[in-house]
């Protein structure tokens, strides 16, 4: 574009004050310094945008439908200087958020971020632990929230909380107070996570040498998915306390006691290790660990 912003100023100047030599005065050029610039302008254009009338430049048709396109730009521009020198606070932040953690944590923390910074928006991509790392090491995200385990050298990552996993399921004759050993229960119909999922890996890595003796029985992408079947006979799942917990409570599915066996993890806050970390990264981290000690431990109590 060869159209330079001092152009479009003395443009815009000499279309709400056709005197050629005031405009000159008040922006500090001379008369012949500001001709030549218009006169440029218009070679640029390849219209005249004034008609020269009894010594005063008057816009013409052309330079009526310029200034119309132009001033607006001249002042959005002018408020995005501003905006940019004097306030840390705004811009678009793309999130990559792996399931569990993007369907029952995440969302109220962006509310909250919204509601205190008007001028930041926010998007969000899902996928599983590996997929999210995956948009981190090609930088189509600026920050991810994980629940699994992942090897990266180029991934950072901070514990935001920790999270536990339930063996659940929606058939009644399968609750109840008994305790079962893990060994009794394998032989079920095991409803898991698709691979590379958090949640799937976790469960896998507990039961160690038990893992070639569970009976996968289905393999799905979405915790919502898997809920939806655990009303079928002998039918199980190992999914994150946060995710089962109104089904819990309104009697939909049910926790399976184990035996000596616990499925902990962390849920962490990720970032390339080349990121800058921005006023609005640090604050949306900072806010993420405000929530994890306030709202995290309100969810694990309900």
């Amino acid at each position: 574009m060869n159209v330079t912003i001092r152009q479009l100023e003395i443009f815009l100047e000499l279309a709400r004050n056709p005197h050629l030599g005031r405009v000159a005065e008040s922006i500090g050029l001379t008369q012949s310094a500001v001709s030549m610039a218009i006169k440029s302008l218009e070679d640029v254009l390849d219209k005249k945008l004034f008609d020269r009338i009894n010594k005063k430049l008057i816009l013409n048709e052309y330079g009526r439908m310029f200034f119309k396109k132009v001033d607006p730009i001249l002042d959005q521009l002018g408020e995005t200087e501003v905006l940019f020198r004097d306030e840390h606070y705004f811009g678009e932040l793309k999130l990559g958020v792996s399931s569990s953690i993007a369907n029952y944590l995440i969302p109220q923390i962006i509310y909250g971020f919204k509601e205190k910074y008007k001028n930041v928006t926010i998007s969000m991509a899902t996928g599983n632990t590996q997929q999210i790392v995956a948009l981190l090491e090609a930088g189509k995200v600026d920050m991810g929230f994980v629940e699994g385990e992942f090897n990266s050298v180029d991934v950072i990552k901070e514990v935001l909380g920790d999270d536990e996993l339930y063996i659940v399921t929606g058939d009644a004759g399968l609750a109840g107070d008994k305790v079962y050993s893990i060994e009794e229960l394998l032989p079920k119909k095991w409803i898991l996570r698709e691979k590379g999922s958090g949640t799937r890996e976790v469960f896998l890595h507990y039961l160690k040498d038990y893992v070639k003796e569970v009976n996968v029985f289905m393999e799905l992408d979405h915790a919502g998915g898997v809920k939806s079947i655990l009303h079928n006979k002998d039918t199980l799942a190992c999914l994150s306390q946060y995710c089962v917990r109104k089904e819990l409570v309104s009697g939909l599915l049910y926790r399976i006691n184990v035996k000596e066996i616990r499925f902990m993890r962390s849920f962490y806050t990720v970032w390339h290790r080349n990121k800058i970390l921005s006023p609005i990264l640090l604050e949306f981290i900072e806010m993420a660990k405000t929530y994890k000690r306030t709202g995290i431990s309100a969810l694990r109590n309900l």
